[in-house]
């Protein structure tokens, strides 16, 4: 039997078949612009497809509900309405992902990872504005913790990069009992898609007793792992040169860490990566210089670190193909129309 924030095999296996669909909507997104993006189709979208379609979407309405559309939102599930406009404290689908983790009620259920801080606290902010379908971001004006939590978000393109080819041979399988040990930790981990042997692993569900020594026990599926999430969990440089010896990754997530510029010496070694979030971090721009050498690097998150546009501009210059993204900046005021007096 599973246990809550432990997962057996057969968790594993299934995990495999709903991981794809649950980012195959994130991963067919592509950048938006703060001024023109849609905080429904740009943001709210992307979290209940990677975070609830596989329960409550086009294939499946667990309860009568399903949250693939603005119709099927506002017309509720078997209990009623989900949402109500306004007042996110008195709206169901907010109850439910407020839950403690131990809650029976909780949503995303204990075998799905959790919708992250930032997550709730957008849904929760859109609901008291209306919950909109048609609105812009920039029409509802987000106040400063709302831009924080859109940096990583939006402008991160919410889930799975544009694709998941693998750039090394694909190795051989994983041990299964290997799986299911580090399953029984509560770290989160699967295949990558159907028919690979490829991984995925995230620590959301363990994320406060995660840390340096925890991540040990990913050495041996180095050949396997391609994409690892250790987003606010306990990892420090000192965990790195583990992290380093991952040489299969493409992506890496290791936003609201204590990770600094020494531990990008040891990301540096990584030549198979695509993607790095370092989003809430303390690098520099003396850091982002020790990633010159990723030729494969596409994608690099950046918001409320040190790092400076000049920083950024050096780590372009060095990787044409790679974007540097610093987060979330306000719209440039429309120009006036012809004619228009400028407003004192």
């Amino acid at each position: 039997t599973m246990t809550r924030n432990t997962f057996s095999l057969h968790a594993i296996i299934s995990a495999a078949v709903l991981f794809p669909l649950a980012t195959q909507a994130a991963a067919e997104g592509t950048k938006v612009d703060p001024a023109t993006a849609s905080i429904y189709q740009d943001v709210i979208r992307p979290i209940l497809a990677d975070r609830c379609d596989s329960c409550h979407g086009e294939k499946k309405s667990k309860g009568k509900l399903r949250l693939h559309t603005p119709e099927e939102i506002q017309k509720g599930g078997g209990d009623g309405e989900v949402i109500a406009a306004g007042k996110k404290d008195d709206s169901p689908l907010f109850q439910r992902i407020q839950l403690p983790d131990d809650d029976e009620d909780v949503m995303p259920p204990e075998d799905k990872p959790r919708l992250t801080p930032e997550e709730k606290l957008i849904i929760g902010w859109w609901i008291d504005q209306g919950a909109a379908f048609d609105k812009k971001i920039a029409d509802l004006s987000p106040p400063d913790d709302i831009k924080a939590a859109l940096g990583t978000l939006v402008l991160a393109e919410v889930g799975a990069p544009e694709t998941a080819a693998p750039k090394v041979a694909q190795p051989p399988a994983a041990d299964p009992a290997l799986l299911e040990g580090i399953a029984n930790t509560g770290v989160l981990i699967m295949p990558l898609a159907q028919d690979t042997t490829f991984l995925a692993a995230n620590a959301i569900n363990v994320s406060k007793s995660f840390g340096d020594e925890q991540l040990k026990q990913l050495a041996p599926t180095a050949p396997q792992l391609q994409w690892l999430d250790l987003a606010k969990t306990q990892v420090s440089d000192a965990g790195m040169a583990e992290v380093g010896k991952l040489g299969a990754l493409t992506r890496l997530h290791l936003e609201n860490t204590a990770v600094t510029d020494a531990a990008l010496a040891e990301i540096g070694k990584l030549t198979n990566l695509e993607y790095l979030n370092l989003y809430g971090t303390k690098v520099t721009d003396a850091g982002l210089a020790q990633l010159a050498n990723l030729k494969n690097l596409k994608k690099v998150y950046l918001w409320q670190t040190g790092v400076t546009e000049e920083g950024a501009k050096k780590l372009e210059q060095a990787l044409p193909e790679v974007e540097v993204n610093l987060g979330w900046k306000e719209p440039a005021p429309a120009a006036p129309a012809e004619g228009e007096e400028k407003k004192a």
